[in-house]
């Protein structure tokens, strides 16, 4: 009876640490992550954050959580008749904060624009990977975009709780077993 019993302890706990251990990295190892995108002519693009972008690299799709990101643009554009270029940037639809620049001539300017990120919502939008950046200019003329650079820090979630139902659920079993059998008694 002791050994059938220290089986089936030994038993599930190896299938609590298998379905614990199903990440690439471990959850809560830090990382960084890196994306440049070159965009002569566009005002509408995506950063994939595809796994080599990521120090280290990831290998599967790990949960992620984004702690810090900074979108760096580089700008070629025009301002208005009253010497202004101000216009709106979104990342998924969620507002990143207004580039506007005043001038007292109209020439053409290129200028390098950043907005650091910290709202949690934002966040966890790049945390998907695919993030869609967007510029609705609002005054002005925007030529193009040179380059696009989406950088950052952040950690590997812990594992998802769907897979800690299933071992709760595996390791369970034999209980409910036992459970059953009092009760037919």
């Amino acid at each position: 009876m002791i050994k059938r019993n220290i089986f089936v302890f030994v038993l599930l706990l190896g299938i609590l640490v298998l379905t614990t251990d199903a990440l690439a990295l471990i959850p809560g190892q830090h990382f960084g992550f890196y994306d440049k995108v070159v965009l002569p002519g566009a005002t509408t693009w995506e950063h994939s954050l595809d796994n080599n972008v990521f120090i280290p690299d990831l290998n599967g799709n790990e949960p992620l959580i984004i702690e810090h990101a900074l979108l760096i643009l580089s700008l070629n554009f025009n301002p208005n008749a009253i010497g202004r270029f101000k216009a709106c940037v979104k990342l998924d639809g969620e507002s990143l904060g207004i580039i506007d620049y005043y001038f007292n001539n109209n020439l053409l300017k290129n200028r390098r624009w950043w907005q650091s990120i910290t709202n949690p919502d934002i966040l966890d939008l790049i945390a998907n990977r695919p993030a869609e950046i967007r510029i609705n200019v609002l005054k002005g003329t925007l030529n193009y975009v040179r380059h696009s650079v989406l950088l950052g820090n952040g950690e590997v979630a812990p594992e998802p709780i769907s897979m800690a139902l299933v071992g709760a659920g595996l390791a369970g079993l034999p209980i409910a077993v036992r459970f059953r059998r009092l009760l037919r008694k």
